[in-house]
């Protein structure tokens, strides 16, 4: 059976959606590091809007150049869609002027031109239309979560796992990130965040890893491995109570994997459907807690 993680490495846990005074966040970038730091992160990117921060490499703690580029009408999204692009892990400056009309292309392109690596934000917050992403071209993943798009701070659109299913169904296979994307620190930080499986805590290694896949979503549960093939998908984890396996097969009997009373579930296991063209894992804890794979293609359509 394939692995779809290299656990070669070591497991770093990261936020890579942060604002801070720079820009409209509530603290100093001092103290929102520190807040990171002191609740067991091992790395952050500051993400003020339009503003880029310097990386930094200390021993047990990474902080990314990061920054927010937005595009769009806030008040017009069917004529002007808005798009909120995360540049992380830049090399240098990018070289873009603010404005709130380029493409979101072009916002992408200028990312990676910098070295950076562009993850799209809170689509369902945005009221994203989901057709207009696959097109977009060097997207290294998209939030599944988002915590300061639920209530009480902002619009309660906080997940957008259904944008991952549509995007799988037509083949588009993004990566999921968490995030926290804090502004006032008002108990959304430190509750979503990407677990990612990288040879060492340097910019280097953790943007590679990133570009490479190997990393999932959470906010508290942990993927051990997942296993997959042409008849199965195996999955080992922390403790929780119940295991998801979302296709594009409308109905299936194994979708769902539920503890028993009392009991926790470490491992789960679904059957490989002829219809299936993608599958996602999604973990939910004791606590109401939840990771989420990156969608795979099904191993028995991979050959269409």
């Amino acid at each position: 059976m394939r692995s779809l993680y290299d656990t070669g490495g070591a497991w770093y846990k990261g936020n890579l959606h942060t604002h801070t005074t720079r820009s409209d966040g509530r603290l100093p970038a001092g103290e929102a590091i520190g807040f990171y730091r002191e609740a067991g992160y091992d790395f952050i990117a500051l993400t003020d809007h339009w503003r880029q921060s310097e990386p930094l490499e200390e021993p047990g703690f990474l902080q990314l150049a990061g920054c927010e580029f937005d595009t769009g009408n806030m008040t017009d999204l069917v004529r002007q869609p808005v798009f909120h692009i995360v540049g992380v892990g830049m090399e240098r400056a990018v070289a873009l002027p603010k404005a709130h009309d380029h493409p979101p292309q072009v916002l992408i392109d200028a990312i990676r031109e910098a070295g950076g690596l562009a993850i799209l934000a809170h689509p369902a917050w945005s009221l994203t239309d989901p057709a207009l992403v696959p097109p977009l071209s060097g997207l290294s993943a998209a939030e599944i979560f988002n915590t300061f798009s639920g209530l009480p701070h902002s619009n309660a659109r906080p997940e957008s796992s259904l944008y991952f299913d549509i995007w799988a169904l037509q083949g588009f296979l993004l990566p999921c990130t968490a995030a926290d994307d804090c502004h006032w620190y008002e108990g959304e930080q430190g509750r979503s965040f990407m677990m990612v499986n990288a040879s060492a805590l340097t910019a280097q290694a953790i943007r590679a890893a990133i570009a490479a896949g190997n990393f999932y979503a959470s906010q508290g549960p942990r993927f051990e491995q997942i296993r997959y093939d042409g008849e199965t998908v195996e999955i080992s984890c922390s403790e929780v109570q119940t295991v998801i396996f979302y296709s594009n097969t409308l109905y299936s009997a194994d979708r769902l994997t539920l503890a028993e009373s009392g009991g926790t579930v470490t491992a789960a296991r679904y059957a490989v459907k002829p219809s299936d063209r993608y599958i996602r894992v999604e973990l939910i804890d004791r606590e109401g807690r939840h990771a989420w794979s990156a969608p795979f293609a099904a191993e028995k359509t991979r050959n269409r």
